[in-house]
């Protein structure tokens, strides 16, 4: 069985925005930002073990440091990119006339 790649789709640029475009920039941002913290974590308790000699404890809670740290600050930071690029997909559509975003279904 041969390993593919998901399929990226690519938004119609000529349409507006999903409703919950910010939510899913947010979300996309906190799964980032997990990933990211965990790899710092990964490595400074290998730094931590390896090159500067700490023990269990002190490895556990060196890689729990910064990986909170960096998860904390690297969300921040994404959350920042994501939602500028929509406030910046926002201007490109409203320059072009078209409404920002969705108008939201009628709840049933």
């Amino acid at each position: 069985m041969r390993f593919r790649l998901p399929e990226v789709t690519h938004r119609d640029l000529s349409k507006p925005l999903p409703t919950d475009a910010e939510d899913q920039a947010i979300q996309s941002a906190r799964r980032d930002a997990i990933f990211a913290g965990m790899s710092a974590a990964l490595v400074s308790a290998v730094i931590g073990s390896r090159f500067m000699g700490f023990g269990r404890v002190q490895m556990i809670l060196s890689g729990a440091g910064s990986g909170a740290l960096s998860g904390y600050f690297f969300n921040q930071a994404f959350v920042a990119a994501n939602l500028a690029e929509i406030e910046k997909e926002k201007e490109r559509l409203s320059a072009l006339g078209i409404q920002a975003f969705d108008k939201p279904r009628p709840q049933d």
